[in-house]
């Protein structure tokens, strides 16, 4: 810690007892390959009646000498907190919404009032929960991802754009003899119409190892709906392709670009890259459907390749644009997983 630090009231909270009755415990560390969060640090907090929850806090110390940065921080801060408020009102499931928030002040530090969110607090993430090996099987995955799936679905009902799901944003609850429970946490990257954020005018407002190529390429479509919503389903399968392979299809196909054609090096359009990269990704998509198990690789990879075409304007359910449905409704996409998952569960049972 520096002395800078020993001044930054953010990072002395422990023991402090907030605004209806929550007692902040420990700071947690930060993991050396945890991205995002650079301006926030978090504590794990319990209430008087018993409950446990996360403690996210604006490290405004950080930003203290860049005003606009400042301003920035808490601006976003705000937008955050109230889609917070809104989805939590409308009662989304599989998203991980705030319990409480509000304003605590420490007297003796430069920045005394800190603005905080107290979320319900989850056992682990995606990554350490597939740590645990041979107990994930394969059900138990694509349950996971129906959650997944659910989750995505029940933000883009409200018009929603995630814009930045990776593993430490999808975290695990467990429910006893329920089981566990997955849900998408982390809304500080999101897009909602009428409620504009400073990261909004970004290519690419989430983390580049799970970004869509057409971020990676620095190119914008047009239309709001297919640089939005399109990216999240490209997110959503690379995650699934995460989960059951244990790689990205941005890792995969960064391999199978030659370094003229790379993303780090292409010096043109991203319509001129755009066979280049298809080729990629469907090297990559075979190479995945032939690491999973037979009980699922053909509909996983399916259902991977239509939501992550590199062309964003194709992507999303064959079916819905054939029915003159919106691409980007993730309903039949849930309703695929959800069937993947019954039909495994008979056959799991059978053998």
């Amino acid at each position: 810690m520096t002395s800078f630090d020993e001044h930054n009231a953010a990072l002395h909270l422990e023991g402090q007892v907030l605004d209806g009755g929550w007692v902040v415990g420990a700071l947690h560390k930060r993991a050396a390959e945890a991205t995002g969060g650079m301006f926030s640090v978090s504590y794990t907090v319990s209430h008087t009646n018993g409950r446990q929850g996360f403690l996210k806090v604006v490290d405004l110390v950080r930003v203290f000498g860049d005003i606009n940065l400042l301003q920035l921080t808490i601006n976003e801060y705000i937008a955050e907190r109230d889609l917070l408020i809104l989805c939590g009102e409308r009662r989304l499931s599989k998203v991980v919404t705030a319990i409480d928030h509000g304003q605590f002040t420490l007297p003796g530090f430069i920045l005394g009032s800190i603005n905080y969110i107290i979320f319900e607090l989850a056992t682990s993430d995606v990554r350490i929960a597939l740590s645990q090996g041979e107990q994930i099987n394969v059900l138990i995955k694509v349950e996971m991802v129906h959650q997944l799936a659910t989750g995505l679905r029940q933000l883009h009902r409200f018009e929603v754009a995630h814009q930045d799901l990776k593993p430490s944003n999808f975290l695990v609850f467990e429910r006893g003899e329920a089981g566990s429970e997955g849900k998408i946490a982390d809304l500080g990257r999101a897009f909602r119409p009428g409620a504009p954020t400073a990261h909004d005018a970004m290519v690419r407002p989430g983390d580049k190892s799970y970004a869509p190529p057409e971020q990676l390429y620095r190119h914008e479509y047009p239309d709001r709906a297919v640089r939005r919503y399109a990216a999240d389903l490209y997110q959503l399968g690379n995650l699934i392709a995460f989960i059951f392979g244990g790689v990205t299809l941005n890792g995969l196909m960064s391999l199978r670009l030659s370094d003229d054609h790379h993303w780090d090096t292409f010096g043109d359009s991203y319509p001129e890259a755009l066979p280049y990269v298809t080729e990629a990704f469907e090297g990559s998509l075979e190479y995945l459907r032939s690491t999973l198990s037979p009980l699922i690789a053909d509909d996983l990879t399916d259902i991977i390749g239509y939501l992550c075409a590199p062309d964003a304007t194709l992507r999303g359910h064959p079916q819905a644009r054939k029915r003159g449905q919106s691409p980007f409704s993730l309903e039949r996409v849930v309703a695929q997983l959800d069937l993947l998952g019954r039909r495994l569960a008979v056959r799991v049972a059978a053998a």
